[in-house]
């Protein structure tokens, strides 16, 4: 009899610990907080269902605030909003998403800008009162050396968010620079020597993203938007602007006489340095990446 009861008491007791360790990895993730997607690339689809067809891409790093969680057939899916469904955990144990449990602060190279051929960096740092300073850099080697200082001024503040709203792009996401003379917002300085632009890489899929969510434009609006937009092949391969979005495009680093809705300015003279001195790349085929530090963001 007490051996009867000493076998039941060691089940009771593995049954409790069994329940509650399935407790608690149930609930390990809180569903109430943004995951991060994990993997380099996640197809997103329109039905919880791994053959149906895939609406459009998330990349590694964006943010996704799950509506609700469904198993089916070894698979974690998320609802990401009324239309779509996130593979969080795949078969064969592949896990998508990981939990971000705060706003993240640090600036992150989602599109491995820093890992493509580049001579030049920028780093933007945007000040509470719609000014700034840009600082350029020069790789040698593995390391970055300071090369000019130059005040830039936008017109309001705030993250870039619609077309129109006046604001320029924010920090958090690695975007990239390039020269180009193909612009109306060219400028000339006190010699008459004319110098080109500075094309911003905006918008890129993580500014859409959001707005894809609250269904403000479609999967295939947002398809159309690339991060690195090249035409051509080799020595006709030539970066071109982002299209016009809702979100705007052509946002650029150009001269202070011209107008901006949503551009970067530095002083006539100074921009003339910057385009004919300071970065000098092989015109249009060269990413120059750039770093925006907003007042929340952490080097």
């Amino acid at each position: 009899m007490l051996k009867k009861l000493i076998i039941l008491s060691i089940i009771c007791v593995l049954t409790f610990m069994l329940t509650h360790n399935v407790r608690a990895k149930r609930n390990a993730w809180n569903y109430q907080n943004p995951f991060t997607i994990a993997a380099e690339n996640v197809p997103v689809y329109s039905q919880p269902n791994l053959n149906s067809s895939s609406n459009f891409i998330m990349t590694k790093g964006m943010t996704v605030n799950p509506l609700e969680t469904l198993l089916d057939n070894g698979i974690r899916w998320f609802k990401i909003n009324s239309r779509y469904w996130l593979p969080a955990i795949e078969p064969m144990g592949k896990v998508n998403v990981q939990q971000k449990l705060q706003r993240n602060s640090y600036i992150e190279d989602l599109y491995g800008i820093f890992e493509l051929p580049h001579q030049y960096a920028v780093k933007l740092v945007k000040y509470p009162d719609a000014k700034g300073r840009m600082e350029t850099y020069q790789k040698v080697g593995d390391e970055y050396k300071l090369r000019h200082t130059y005040p830039v001024t936008y017109r309001k503040e705030g993250e870039k968010d619609r077309y129109g709203d006046l604001k320029s792009p924010g920090g958090n996401v690695v975007r990239y620079l390039y020269r180009t003379t193909r612009s109306g917002m060219n400028g000339w300085d006190k010699t008459g020597q004319h110098f080109g632009v500075y094309k911003v890489s905006f918008p890129m899929p993580h500014d859409a993203l959001p707005h894809l969510m609250a269904g403000r434009i479609t999967s295939h609006q947002y398809n159309k938007i690339p991060a690195i937009n090249w035409r051509g092949e080799g020595e006709n391969r030539m970066l071109y602007p982002h299209p016009p979005s809702y979100m705007g495009a052509d946002i650029v680093l150009h001269t202070a006489r011209k107008g901006s809705r949503g551009c970067l300015n530095i002083e006539n003279e100074q921009m003339s340095f910057f385009y004919h001195e300071d970065i000098v790349t092989e015109n249009d085929k060269e990413i120059i990446p750039l770093v925006i530090y907003d007042e929340d963001v952490i080097a």
